[in-house]
C-alpha cells in the first residue's frame, strides 16, 4: 500500500509550504501505509517517517504497515513531540481539514520548536484519481452491495418496516463480504421518499410506495455508493413519468461525463433537463461527488465546483426529485472518468422496478 511514488507526488505539491507533515486522518494514513485500523498518525519527511500509534494496535500495525517504523506511544502528542524535536523538524505541515481545534493545541504545546503550517486537501486530491488497483476495490464493493439488495428485493413488501429492510441488507452486505455500511443505509418509502437523506423509521411500506434505497459498503478500505427507487405494487401514471425524467436526466449527465470536462458542466447535464421539463425546483441537490475511501470526496459535481475532471476520477451521479406530501425519485450510479467517456463502477439496472 506505501507507494513511493504516492510520496512523491505529495511533497511535490506540499512545495515549500513544510519540511514535515503529520497526517492524522484516517483515511489518509491508509492511503500511505496501509494501517486500516483507527488510531494511526504518520509523522513524515522527506526522507523519513514513523507511524505511532498505541499499545491497542501494535501488533496489527506491525502486520499492516509497510514503509515505515511502527512507534508506540502511551502519551501521543508528546511522543510526536520528542520525535519532532530529534529529527529537527523546523516546518511542521498538518491537515487543517482534519484536525480539530483541540489537537491543534495538543500540536502546538508538544511540538513548540516548530513552526506550524496548515496544509490544504492535498492528500484528499491526490487520491482523487485512482489507480487500477484501487478501481479494482471499488467495483468489488460495488458488487458486493448490488449482490446483497438483489437478495432482499424478495423481501419487501407491504407491511415491512423501513428499519427491517434496512438492517437485512446492511446484514447481508457483511455477510457477502462487506467491512460494514459505508454510510447509515437510507430507506424512505412513501411521502417519507421526498427526504434525501432520510433515515429508515418504523413506518410500513404501503402498496403504491415509492421506495429509496441509498446504500453502499466498505471493501479494503473502499466504498461503494448506489441509490435505487422502486415502487411498491402498481405504479401509477405520474410515477412512471417523473422516474423516467429523473432517468433522462441521470443518463445526460452520465453522456456528458469524460476526462477534461468540468464538473459544473456534469451538473447541468441533469438540472437543465429537469428544469427544462418543469421539476427543476425539485432537484435540491448537487449531481454528485467523489468516491473513493471516503464516501465524498474531491472533486465535487455541482453547480458551485471548480473542478475538472480527470482520468482515473470516480464520480457518482444522481439527480432526483424531492416533492413534499409525494415523495421522491433518485437514482445513483457510481462511474470512473476515462479519457473519451466513462465507466460503471455499479452494476444494478436502473430500469424502473416494481415490487412486492
Amino acid at each position: 500500500m506505501n507507494s513511493p511514488k504516492r510520496l512523491a507526488k505529495f511533497w511535490k505539491l506540499i512545495g515549500k509550504n513544510a519540511d514535515a507533515m503529520l497526517v492524522t486522518s484516517p483515511e489518509n494514513v491508509r492511503y500511505l501505509c496501509g494501517f486500516s485500523g483507527t488510531e494511526g498518525t504518520l509523522l513524515i519527511t522527506r526522507a523519513q517517517g514513523f507511524f505511532l500509534t498505541d499499545g491497542r494496535y501494535t501488533t496489527q500495525a506491525r502486520k499492516e504497515v509497510r514503509g515505515f517504523p511502527v512507534v508506540t506511544f502511551k502519551k501521543k502528542w508528546e511522543r510526536i513531540g520528542s520525535l519532532a524535536a530529534q529529527i529537527k523538524i523546523t516546518r511542521l505541515g498538518y491537515e487543517a481539514r482534519h484536525v480539530s481545534v483541540a489537537m491543534l493545541q495538543d500540536i502546538e504545546k508538544h511540538a513548540d520548536k516548530c513552526e506550524l503550517a496548515p496544509v490544504s486537501a492535498v492528500l484528499d486530491s491526490l487520491r482523487a484519481c485512482k489507480n487500477t488497483a484501487e478501481i479494482s476495490l471499488l467495483k468489488k464493493a460495488a458488487r458486493i452491495a448490488a449482490d446483497s439488495l438483489a437478495q432482499v428485493l424478495p423481501l419487501i413488501k407491504p407491511g415491512l418496516r423501513e428499519v427491517e429492510l434496512a438492517a437485512e441488507l446492511d446484514y447481508r452486505m457483511r455477510c457477502n463480504g462487506g467491512q460494514g455500511s459505508a454510510f447509515p443505509t437510507i430507506v424512505a418509502s412513501g411521502e417519507r421518499s421526498a427526504l434525501p437523506h432520510a433515515a429508515p423509521t418504523d413506518k410500513k411500506i404501503r402498496a403504491g410506495d415509492l421506495l429509496t434505497i441509498d446504500y453502499g459498503t466498505l471493501y479494503e478500505g473502499y466504498c461503494s455508493d448506489e441509490t435505487c427507487t422502486f415502487v411498491v405494487g402498481k405504479a401509477g401514471v405520474r410515477q412512471k413519468k417523473l422516474y423516467e425524467l429523473v432517468r433522462q436526466a441521470h443518463d445526460r449527465a452520465i453522456a456528458a461525463l469524460a476526462a477534461g470536462c468540468a464538473a459544473r458542466d456534469i451538473d447541468a447535464a441533469a438540472r437543465d433537463y429537469l428544469k427544462k421539463n418543469g421539476v427543476g425546483k425539485y432537484f435540491t441537490h448537487g449531481t454528485g461527488h467523489g468516491l473513493g475511501m471516503c464516501v465524498h470526496e474531491f472533486p465535487s459535481v455541482t453547480t458551485a465546483s471548480d473542478a475538472v475532471l480527470a482520468r482515473g476520477m470516480v464520480v457518482t451521479i444522481e439527480p432526483g426529485i424531492y416533492i413534499p406530501g409525494w415523495g421522491g425519485i433518485r437514482i445513483e450510479d457510481t462511474l470512473a472518468v476515462c479519457k473519451d467517456g466513462c465507466k460503471y463502477i455499479t452494476c444494478t439496472g436502473k430500469d424502473l422496478t416494481v415490487l412486492g
